[in-house]
């Protein structure tokens, strides 16, 4: 698994240098921008990016009864998120984890709104969850936060944390602690 972590991450830094743009020359007034050249980290278009995260989950589930089972279990996650930069501060995004020892997947979709202070930005995030598991698989809602530094204008590395809040009979919890690395991919 580590290999592979290493080959993606390899993968994505020379993938980020192979599309870096030139600096070039800005016309028109201050402000405005028009050209190649312009502020690099202030982006008004959209932007597709993908984004590889690694950490830890620690899943909880309590039966409402006392006749069912209580489980606490921490294991490694891994997963991505592939999604659209609306502007600056919003994004849409869909994404896959998987959740290693226990067999259990989360698909997700969602959005993640940025305040920026360069080089670092801060985000909450709100997404719906389809958790799977060996027994069933069940809806729930994934409110999150986190922090990031931007490397260039489409490399950037940060940690976040998300609150998975499973709705079902069984009252399951999932606290994810993250690493992650975000490539943009397309326009600037």
């Amino acid at each position: 698994m580590s290999r592979w972590l290493s080959v993606g991450l390899s993968v994505l830094m020379v993938a980020n240098a192979a599309v870096a743009a030139a600096p070039g020359r800005t016309d028109g007034p201050e402000g405005s921008e028009y050209g190649a050249g312009g502020y690099w980290r202030y982006r008004t278009g959209g932007q597709v990016f993908v984004e590889g995260y690694f950490g830890a989950a620690s899943v909880s589930s309590k039966a409402d009864d006392d006749a069912g089972e209580d489980f606490d279990q921490t294991d490694l996650l891994s997963g991505f998120y592939l999604g659209y930069m609306v502007e600056d501060w919003l994004s849409f995004q869909v994404g896959y984890g998987h959740i290693h020892d226990q067999n259990s997947g989360l698909l997700s979709a969602g959005m993640r709104s940025m305040y920026r202070m360069d080089p670092f930005n801060y985000f909450v995030s709100l997404s719906a969850i389809l958790f799977s598991d060996d027994n069933d698989t069940r809806f729930g809602l994934s409110p999150g936060a986190g922090a990031e530094m931007m490397l260039s204008d489409r490399l950037t590395v940060g940690l976040s944390y998300k609150y998975d809040i499973v709705l079902a009979d069984q009252r399951t919890n999932i606290n994810r602690f993250s690493a992650h690395i975000r490539l943009g991919l397309g326009r600037h």
